[in-house]
């Protein structure tokens, strides 16, 4: 009998609540298992808190690395929602990475064995699709009851607007927060009373009056009040005791929340006492909706978000007297010019915190940024890449796993004629039952074969695909077609000195 080098594989999502899904549990059913079966359990990958739709997950990533490294050869599971709860997931660790490094994969309480059974069947494919509809299920359900609880005027979110706070004797209403309902009070009255927001915020500073974020005690604090600040009191709904839903986006799979646009919000009325008049804060909205339409455009532009004034660690604005807009309905207008500047307004506002005047062209820093990011991608040399893209590219094509599992049938029933073959020699079986058999073998190997040439046909030649991949290095590491997106992922800030010396902090 062969010595496995076993492992077990605990896995508890934050929405488990099941006493037989406990890490405990799951510990005690493995281990049990293990020990009546005379498995050695050499290592226990544990996994707390961590969603099964996740496919990176601490200890699952130290387990694959072990099982590269061929320290362990065995993973038993309790069920396979532990493993995973992506189908995809589970179709490429039982039909291709289990397989390729040799390991038996147990799940205990499905009777799932690939030692007893080395094909992976349909079964295990089915059990994955399950596990991912349950989550999806779960995730709708979660997301009706919230929205029915919304719908009835239940405050539910963890976090609570400056002004309010939760009633104590029920956590799903609010209610006014004395402390500084004043001041939210004060800021309408002046803007009604033809004081600019910005005006508003200086007067607030100069008074030394708490910031909302300093006030709620926020992981990330302003220290002054700032005309943004202020504009985001005098628009929001929820001061003349409306709740507003739907400005968020859950994604049951990443576990990030998205940001919607404005006009997806929905507004619930009356919900809860309000500070504002529902009068004051619709003359509000008319006054503001008059002279700010174009806040409700954003600036499109290359660097957005990744430029910090190196003096005083505070984000540069960006300036341009015709930018290109995107509008809440995600339409472009405008056209790329030479006219934007990135410029540290924290001189003009506070030259207690920047004492520097500080500004630089965007086009003179894309290009910095741009040839450092492309020198960089030539350090690496990530044109050697494009084999490992192509395989990467492969095992998540559906067509490629396919492939792969109709490989792995004929060699199983190639296998079985050798045996069957060498009962017939022995005369373990008569001649009839062996040609009966064999005509059977025949039937099948000749239609996988076919299916195999068939399959094979519909993939794209290898070599034409690898110069495709390597055409899209190519044109990567020149950084070409990039966007805010792209460099919000390779780059960490940007920092600029009065000087125009730049310091670029790469996350590759």
């Amino acid at each position: 009998m062969k010595e496995y080098k076993a492992a077990i594989y605990l896995r508890l999502s934050k929405e488990d609540s099941k006493a037989n899904n406990s890490i405990d549990a799951q510990r005690k059913i493995t281990t049990s298992y293990a020990k009546k079966h005379n498995y050695n359990i050499v290592e226990e990958y544990v996994d707390n808190g961590y969603s099964g739709i996740l496919s990176s997950r601490p200890a699952l990533n130290r387990m694959m690395v072990d099982i590269v490294r061929n320290k362990i050869d065995m993973v038993i599971v309790k069920d396979m929602s532990r493993l995973t709860r992506d189908k995809n997931l589970t179709a490429y660790y039982t039909d291709i990475f289990f397989p390729d490094n040799d390991v038996r994969l147990i799940s205990v309480t499905e009777y799932i064995d690939t030692g007893e059974r080395y094909e992976i069947d349909d079964v295990v494919a089915l059990r994955g699709i399950v596990n991912q509809s349950y989550l999806e299920d779960s995730s709708k359900k979660i997301k009706a009851v919230k929205k029915n609880f919304k719908e009835q005027g239940k405050f539910i979110e963890s976090s609570v607007a400056y002004g309010y706070k939760k009633d104590e004797n029920d956590k799903y209403k609010l209610v006014i927060d004395e402390n500084v309902a004043d001041i939210i009070r004060e800021i309408y009255s002046s803007y009604l009373n033809g004081i600019k927001p910005l005006e508003i915020a200086k007067i607030l500073n100069e008074r030394n009056v708490e910031t909302a974020s300093q006030y709620l005690k926020l992981k990330v604090v302003g220290k002054y009040w700032t005309k943004s600040m202020v504009n985001r009191i005098l628009t929001n709904p929820i001061y003349a005791g409306n709740m507003v839903t739907n400005k968020y986006e859950n994604n049951y799979r990443t576990k990030k929340r998205n940001t919607t646009r404005k006009c997806e919000y929905k507004i619930i009325k009356n919900t809860h006492p309000a500070i504002i008049s529902q009068e004051d804060y619709d003359e509000v909205q008319k006054r503001k909706g008059n002279k700010t339409k174009k806040d409700f455009q954003t600036y499109v532009f290359l660097l957005k978000g990744l430029v910090y004034c190196k003096h005083c660690g505070r984000k540069m604005s960006y300036k341009n007297s015709s930018p290109v807009r995107i509008n809440q309905n995600g339409k472009k207008t405008g056209k790329i010019n030479d006219k934007g500047y990135f410029i540290c307004t924290e001189h003009y506002r506070h030259k207690d915190v920047c004492n520097e005047f500080n500004k630089i062209m965007e086009v003179d820093l894309n290009r910095v940024v741009l040839d450092n990011i492309s020198n960089r991608f030539k350090e690496l040399h990530i044109g050697k890449y494009a084999n490992d893209v192509k395989s990467l590219n492969d095992k998540s094509n559906p067509k490629f796993l396919e492939l792969q599992k109709l490989k792995r049938e004929i060699e199983k029933h190639e296998y079985n004629f050798k045996v069957l073959y060498s009962k017939k020699v022995e005369g373990k079986i008569s001649e009839d039952d062996f040609l009966t058999r064999y005509n059977q073998y025949k039937i099948t190997i000749t239609d996988l074969k076919d299916r195999l040439d068939k399959l094979e046909n519909s993939i794209y030649n290898a070599e034409t695909q690898k110069n495709a991949i390597e055409s899209i290095i190519s044109e990567f590491q020149d950084c070409k077609n990039f966007d805010n997106t792209i460099l919000k992922k390779l780059i960490d800030k940007i920092e600029i000195e009065k000087n125009h010396n730049i310091e670029i902090s790469l996350k590759v």
